[in-house]
Order: C-alpha cells, then structure tokens, then sequence
C-alpha cells in the first residue's frame, strides 16, 4: 500500500504540473472563483493549511479522502461567513460512514451577492429594480480507507453561477489521497488532492437577447439578436499538505501544518498553521498565508463540548484580516453521532 500511495501521488502530481506548469499567464481567465473560499472555521484560523489535518465533513471541500476518517458514523457540519462587499458564503455538509464499504458524504457550498440595484445609461443613480446574483456547487463524494495508514477518495458536482436572467453550469472532478507515515509516533501525514477538474462554463438566458439596430439603415432598422458569450475555465487547483502531531497527549496537544497551494490562473502559494489544544476541550490556532493580495495572519479558536457538557458538539471561529476590506468572521458547527 505504500507503493500504491506513491503511485497515486506521483499521478497526481504529474498531471496537476502539466495542467498548472505551462510558461502562460492564466490570470483571470477562471470563472467560479468561489470555489477557492476557504470553508471551516478551523481550517480558515489555521491558514488553510488543511487537506492533511481535516477530520470534518469539511473535509468533502478540502481532500475527500479525509471523509473517511471522520470520528463518528454521522458528522454534519454548517459554516457560515460574511464574505467582501456585503456577501455571504453558506457552507453545510454531511457524511456517513459504513463499515466495510467506505465513506459518503453530501456538502452544498452558496454565495449569495444579495440584491443589487439596476442602472443603465439613463438611469444612473438606480431605476429601483433589483436583481440577484449567486454561486453555487453540490457534490457528492466517496472515500475509502484501503489501508489504516492510507485513503483514497473523490468526488463529483455541479457549479452554477447566475446573475439576474443569465447562468452557467460545469461539471468538475475532485481526487484526493493521505497517507499517515511511521515517523513521530504516527502522527506524520502526507496528502494530496487535485480539484476542479472539469467542464467549461458559458453563460446563456433571456438577459443575451438583445435589440440590434442595422447600421446606416434609413428607418434605424431593428433586429433580434443574441449576444454569444465565450466557455471559461473553472479554478484548477492542486494541493499538496502535511502536518504532524509535535504533542498530544490528555492535557496538551500541538499540530502544525503546511499546504502548498498551485492553480492554473495564479502564481504558487504557501499556507501555514498551527493549533494548541487544551485537555481536548479548548483549541487555540492561527495560521499564516504567504503569496496573497490582502490577508496574511489568521487566527480563531474552538470548543470542543463533548469534554464539557458531553455533547459530541464542536464550535469554531475565526477571524479574518483583509486588509482595505473589513474584517471577516466566520462560525462553523460541528455534530458527530
């Protein structure tokens, strides 16, 4: 199983730096950019250095793989966050595990915009009507440990962006593998996960069709027409992590993790985290992303109320420093039964 983790990774790699290493630059030529949010409080406060160190459902976002090393036969979780400019990203999932089979799990991930008001050229304070713009992907995912030390999973959604009358839909691919090494006690993970990889988007709806004036036309002729958009790449983005467990024992516990982060339409980007757990009860983390226009620091901490009250309940948060944007607060429940 340890060839067949190499083999996978080395699969892995090889095709997200064909896709992602060609000497061009892609900036800006990606749709569907909300799927580069981050999601889980956890996962945000430690710098999004997560595909080794997710132990959620969140884990269907980051590396599918970990679905199948959630703690519990049910987990949920439900994420919320007020994005930039009067956003808001909406994150909720959900896994089950059976044993001898493997791990599925569901997870829905929405933008909402809000409504935004009209304005043409003649009306350029506003005609008072509104619309409304959303991002949306639904997934479905499959993991399975083939070994204690090792798992291998993927998953398959759909991607929709609408704005006002027009939308766009793609399908995409996420695999993801980790691997818990010997070193440190066992507690050394390695993984890697490639997302995205799909379809392309184009727009269409009644908002294309337009009125065409025929130039130099005597009686301004008019005529229907549609305006035709072009197909746009979704964000490929391939991920490779690891972390480990420096302390854990009943008292204290202290995991650092590192991910770096590579896509076809930036440049590469490093993330860094740490966590300190106290009696397993109260966790404090932050985080540090290098290669990022505005945030930098990261920092958050969680509850874990199955120690405290004896709910298997989690409650994390963490805050979000965007620099000219306002800071950004984010909750994420957590259930397991």
């Amino acid at each position: 199983m340890n060839r067949l983790f190499v083999i996978v990774l080395i699969m892995v790699l090889s095709l997200a730096f064909n896709l992602t290493g060609q000497q061009v630059d892609y900036s800006g030529t990606s749709v569907a950019n909300f799927l580069k949010i981050g999601v889980g409080a956890r996962q945000s406060a430690m710098g999004d250095a997560a595909i080794s160190t997710v132990d959620d459902p969140t884990g269907l976002f980051w590396n599918v793989a970990t679905i199948s090393q959630t703690p519990s036969k049910f987990s949920f979780v439900a994420s919320s966050m007020d994005w930039l400019v009067d956003t808001r990203l909406s994150y909720i999932a959900t896994v089950l595990n059976f044993k001898g089979v493997g791990s599925f799990g569901l997870d829905f991930q929405y933008l909402d915009y809000g409504k935004i008001e009209e304005t043409t050229v003649y009306d350029q304070d506003g005609t008072q009507r509104f619309y409304s713009a959303s991002d949306m992907a639904i997934g479905l995912g499959f993991a399975r440990a083939l070994t204690p030390r090792f798992s291998l999973g993927v998953k398959m959604k759909y991607i929709q962006e609408k704005l006002a009358n027009v939308q766009a839909g793609a399908f995409g691919f996420d695999i993801g593998a980790v691997f818990t090494t010997s070193f440190f006690n066992n507690n050394l993970k390695l993984a890697a996960t490639l997302a995205n990889f799909g379809t392309k988007m184009k727009f269409s709806g009644r908002d294309l069709d337009v009125i065409y004036v025929v130039p130099g036309s005597p009686s301004n002729k008019q005529i229907p027409a549609s305006l035709r958009t072009l197909e746009w790449e979704i964000p490929l983005l391939f991920r490779f992590g690891i972390s480990n467990y420096f302390v854990k024992n009943q008292t204290w516990s202290l995991l650092v993790a590192y991910d770096i982060l590579d896509s076809r339409d930036y440049a590469v980007r490093h993330n860094l985290g740490m966590e300190i757990g106290v009696k397993k009860a109260l966790y404090l983390r932050a985080g540090y992303k290098f290669n990022y226009d505005q945030v930098s620091y990261t920092a958050g901490f969680g509850f874990d109320f199955s120690s405290i009250l004896g709910y298997n309940l989690k409650l994390d948060y963490v805050y979000l420093d965007y620099g000219v944007f306002q800071g950004l607060n984010q909750f994420t429940l957590i259930l397991n039964l």
